[in-house]
């Protein structure tokens, strides 16, 4: 791309910063907005479809209202731009069709050019087989077949696609589904349905067949937008030797995707066991907890203590034990016997493996919760070195996510739940998102996901929780009251809901009401881990009701306890009689010196 001449207030985009700028000043702009700047005036003057942008910008258009969110992407792309659609400057729409780029914008090259260009450009040149290394390529590995209905594979087809899919983690501009992303799919989808589901172009699947005594193993990688195989594999197997065909298969498999192959760890272990029947329960305890439902950990438990109780060396069944009990004491019973099971496991798991991915996902787990009162540097550096390990985990993403909106770095908290994007079905965002544009005060876009969130998971508690916010904030008090009913009568006992409902009635002047929320959010020790966020609100509500330095204490308590979102302090209308006060002023200088902006980075 060239440059243009300069003129008074002209409009700059920095490709090495990413930043949009006028007269010099940067412009605050979102992701697929500058996404689209940029895509557009690599076309400067040519007409680009409609079509091309979905493309580019969400790789399908299988999952999303297409003609509303180009409509509302171009929109922001022109609020940043001082565009006017009637009378264009920039960006002119050819009606029906797309649009054409044609104003004056200056661009600076980067001047360290990103080795995947796949992520930030469209390549002109990619070959039609789609194995140019510019194109980046999303791939799912589905679970072995058993075609012998009689027998019981222990497992074992199901351990086969989560080895390969670990081994190709790390293949340059490939993004490999997690197992956990393929575990419930329907029986009956055709390979190409499995595909569209999940929104991957590859999917790897085959089976395993006895006959005459001899095992026998057929595998094919079909490439769904050419609707035909890009690789297949044919052999006579051991079942005993199953898992050392993974990494020939792998490096196979990146051959035929044109991708250098690295492992994604150097494995010092077996990743699993060769005990059969401590590999059968730990696949029953990995099913159970990759759901996510925090009511089931208890019998995952059962099936991974049985795991390691047969092989004690099993480091990856220690590490996804201590996951389990750790998501049981945060989400759902807070017994210590749940989190001394999860710190036992995971240290056995590091000492066993020190290289196991899922064993620095379990210990930042375990750092970022009360029993360590939210220690959000050591678990971020944990997350960091498991996905410098593997990169296609979206739990270690989501979790980065969520930590850094809590210390007040929402932009990086955004950019690493959009890093985690690829890696889950559908390539659906977190809904743990909501947490950042509601602290981020974008209500409109909190309001889609919350909806979202609930259409999936209607009794959600976080899903409730976070629904009655941007009404409350946006002054919408009948449905505020609305949502917050339907909250109450789901969760009528927790604290976080109860602290929520005293905010909503101080905001609307029912002084005495407020107080009394208040009262019964501190009686009751149910918030496991989320108490910080009841302190806020019980902050919140003091402040609005005259009582200003039991608010502050209130807020101190809520930042010591693991919720430090500051950016937020300084905008909530809630809080503003706080910010007179010299030591809401210190508090914000001391968090912003403990979370520097450059803490985000990975």
């Amino acid at each position: 791309m060239g440059h243009s001449k300069q003129s008074t207030g002209e409009v700059e985009v920095d490709l090495g910063r990413y930043e949009l700028r006028r007269s010099g000043r940067r412009i605050r702009i979102e992701k697929k907005p500058m996404d689209l700047l940029i895509f557009l005036l690599e076309r400067r003057e040519q007409m680009v479809y409609r079509e091309d942008i979905v493309k580019k910008l969400w790789r399908s258009d299988l999952f999303i209202d297409t003609e509303k969110n180009v409509n509302n992407i171009v929109r922001k792309l022109r609020t940043a731009l001082g565009d006017n659609a009637d009378k264009p400057r920039f960006l002119e729409t050819v009606v029906g069709k797309g649009y054409r780029f044609v104003g004056p914008v200056r661009v600076i090259d980067a001047k360290y050019p990103p080795s995947d260009l796949g992520r930030n450009f469209v390549r002109t040149d990619a070959r039609k087989d789609g194995s140019d290394l510019g194109e980046r390529s999303s791939i799912a590995v589905l679970p072995l077949l058993l075609l012998e209905k009689a027998a019981d594979d222990q497992g074992l087809g199901l351990g086969f696609a989560d080895g390969l899919a670990s081994l190709l983690g790390n293949l340059s501009g490939v993004d490999v589904l997690p197992t956990s992303a393929v575990l419930n799919l329907p029986l009956e989808l055709t390979t190409s349905e499995i595909a569209s589901r999940l929104g991957v172009r590859f999917v790897v699947h085959g089976a395993l067949q006895l006959s005459k005594g001899q095992w026998r193993l057929s595998l094919e990688m079909l490439d769904t937008y050419l609707q035909r195989p890009s690789f297949t594999k044919k052999c006579d197997i051991d079942m005993d030797r199953l898992a050392g065909l993974e990494g020939d298969i792998a490096k196979q498999i990146s051959h035929a995707l044109n991708r250098p192959y690295s492992p994604a760890t150097v494995e010092q272990r077996p990743r699993y066991s060769r005990d059969p029947m401590a590999y059968a329960e730990f696949m029953r305890g990995y099913r159970i907890t990759a759901s996510g439902d925090a009511s089931m950990m208890d019998q995952a438990s059962h099936h991974l203590t049985n795991a390691v109780t047969r092989d004690p060396m099993f480091a990856l069944a220690h590490a996804t034990l201590s996951f389990a009990c750790t998501t049981r004491h945060f989400e759902f019973d807070p017994a210590s016997v749940w989190l001394e099971k999860a710190e036992f496991h995971c240290r056995r798991a590091l000492e066993i493996d020190a290289r196991l991915p899922e064993g620095h996902v379990a210990r930042a787990f375990l750092l970022w919760g009360p029993s360590k009162n939210f220690q959000h540097l050591e678990a971020i550096a944990d997350l960091k070195r498991a996905l410098a390990l593997q990169n296609n985990l979206p739990h270690a993403y989501n979790r980065l996510g969520s930590i850094l909106a809590h210390i007040g770095l929402l932009d990086h908290s955004r950019a690493m739940f959009e890093r985690g994007r690829p890696f889950q079905p559908r390539k659906a965002v977190s809904p743990s998102v909501v947490q950042v544009y509601v602290w981020s005060q974008e209500y409109d876009l909190a309001r889609q996901q919350i909806q979202a969130w609930r259409t999936e998971s209607p009794s959600n508690k976080y899903a409730l929780y976070f629904a009655p916010y941007p009404a409350m904030m946006t002054g919408d008090w009948k449905e505020a009251n609305r949502l917050m009913e339907e909250a109450l009568q789901l969760v009528p006992n927790e604290p976080l809901i109860i602290s929520l409902q005293g905010l909503l009635h101080a905001l609307v002047g029912n002084r005495d009401a407020a107080i009394e929320c208040v009262t019964r959010a501190c009686s009751s020790p149910k918030s496991f881990g989320h108490s910080h966020h009841t302190y806020y609100q019980i902050a919140c509500t003091l402040a609005l009701t005259g009582r200003r330095e039991t608010a502050f204490e209130w807020l101190e308590r809520s930042v010591s306890t693991g919720f430090a979102c500051w950016p937020y302090f300084l905008k909530d209308p809630c809080l503003a009689s706080l910010r007179s006060l010299p030591e809401f002023e210190l508090l914000i200088s001391a968090l912003q010196a403990k979370y520097p902006d450059h803490l985000g980075l990975l």
